[in-house]
């Protein structure tokens, strides 16, 4: 009999749709029922599960009602009372560009030791069973798994073929406290490296070779060297497990619902997508799958998603006055030693975004990152071409559980660019942590807010930051 191994999982949420998600261990067909609070519960939708997505579906559900309580069943037999039977609630998000306070947390790098400490995710549960209702989604921005570390991801060694890979999200995702935040609250995510193996990146722009870093013991790669087959797998599994359930992206990558692993050398497809919270608009980056680094280019993003990106910020400037770019790297955090995975390793194509920025005066942006594994705040500001002074906010909150970096805050230099006119460091947290976004509508005026959130022995434990004037 066919059983749920993962899920559910809401993804994809807006004011009129929801993705369910859910993997079996199995072949067979996922049904989802709906209703609206007080309501019986009615069969909106299936979908087969195939082994070609290792046994991973999601059912669509369209025409919702915006800020609108349902709740919902998935099961494997096209019965609501079936054996097998996974529940929950959502709510669904405002109409776009109706003015609406909200709060959402965000995080990233699970690495579950189980040794049974608490770990972020832990302490978020606790946090959501005070105030149950005050998170309206999770972000979770990369390194949703460790698949390169056969310590920690249940293979002993470091994963290499898809099933591999499959493998370890059905071992992380499985872990208790990741069910009890996830299996609850609306998710969005994107991936960081891990997913594949640290530190990777492309080496030629057709996109047939790639390396990653040699100086992690538990990389699966010998002298640096990856195999383009299992990049791919990774990237195939990412999606079965994590985009798959998402907004809808841009443009696909072809392969991903290919019959073989091969990336076409032109495909201009990622895994960038977009979606709004009523006046708040979020651009999730794909700062992997294009990147590329040798001697004569270096690329964190494709071209294509260049263009949607640029595309998107102008289509946002005016209608959004509170815009997330969300990218899995810090990019205004920079450290004084060389850290070749993050944005200060791209200076060019940091200044072309932060230039874009300035030349069109688009305000109101805001970047949330993740992996530097200490939680931190930094602002700084662009000059516009008429002068404006255009602020720019970074909040990053890392890790749910990671070894956590203690010095970063001794290493803050200001980000060598010429774009920035301003910059100031505003606080680093060496602790296991999560953070939420509180965004508030005074009139026609937004504020955001980033709380950081960590435990000590008295209880929670937060530093916030809030978008105040310059002086």
């Amino acid at each position: 009999m066919v059983a749920f191994l993962l899920g559910p999982i809401v993804g994809g949420l807006s004011h009129e749709s929801v993705n369910l998600w859910a993997r079996a261990d199995g072949p067979g067909t996922l049904y989802a029922w709906l209703a609206e609070e007080g309501e019986p519960l009615r069969l909106v939708g299936s979908a087969p599960l195939q082994a070609s997505d290792g046994f991973a579906g999601i059912v669509r559900v369209k025409n919702l009602k915006p800020e609108t309580s349902y709740r919902y069943a998935l099961t494997l037999e096209a019965s609501e009372n079936a054996p097998e039977r996974r529940e929950g609630r959502f709510t669904t998000f405002p109409l776009p560009g109706l003015r609406r306070s909200f709060s959402f947390a965000f995080g990233s790098c699970f690495r579950p030791s189980g040794s049974g400490n608490v770990n972020a995710f832990h302490v978020l549960s606790r946090f959501l069973s005070y105030s149950p209702d005050s998170i309206r989604f999770l972000m979770l921005i990369g390194d949703q798994i460790y698949a390169d570390d056969g310590k920690y991801n249940a293979l002993n060694r470091p994963a290499e073929t898809l099933e591999d890979y499959r493998k370890v999200y059905a071992y992380v995702w499985s872990q208790p406290e990741w069910c009890e935040v996830v299996n609850r609250l609306p998710v969005f995510m994107t991936m960081d490296d891990h997913e594949v193996d640290n530190d990777w990146h492309w080496i030629d722009e057709d996109r047939t070779q790639a390396t990653s870093s040699c100086y992690v013991p538990s990389c699966a790669c010998k002298k640096g060297n990856l195999r383009a087959e299992r990049v791919l797998s990774a990237l195939k599994a990412y999606w079965e497990h994590q985009a798959m359930h998402g907004p809808v992206p841009f443009r696909l990558p072809e392969f991903v619902h290919g019959a073989s692993l091969r990336l076409p050398q032109a495909d201009p497809g990622s895994f960038a997508c977009a979606f709004t919270y009523g006046a708040a608009a979020f651009f999730v980056m794909d700062t992997r799958s294009g990147r590329v680094c040798n001697l004569r280019k270096k690329q964190m993003l494709h071209p294509a998603q260049w263009e949607q990106l640029k595309a998107w910020l102008l289509k946002v400037k005016d209608e959004y006055p509170v815009k997330f770019l969300v990218t899995s790297s810090a990019l205004l955090y920079q450290l004084g030693v060389d850290v070749p995975d993050r944005w200060s390793a791209f200076p060019e194509e940091r200044d072309r975004l932060l230039r874009w920025i300035a030349e069109h005066e688009i305000e109101g942006v805001y970047f949330l990152s993740g992996d530097l594994h200490s939680a931190h705040a930094t602002r700084g500001w662009l000059e516009g071409p008429s002068g404006k002074r255009i602020q720019i906010y970074e909040f990053c909150s890392t890790p749910f559980e990671q070894e956590v970096n203690k010095i970063s805050r001794y290493l803050n230099i200001r980000p060598r660019s010429s774009v920035l006119k301003g910059y100031e460091h505003l606080f680093t947290i060496p602790a296991m942590n999560f953070g939420i976004i509180h965004v508030t509508f005074q009139g026609d005026t937004p504020k955001v807010f980033f709380e950081c959130v960590h435990e000590c022995h008295s209880g929670f434990l937060t530093k916030t930051c809030w978008t105040s004037s310059w002086a």
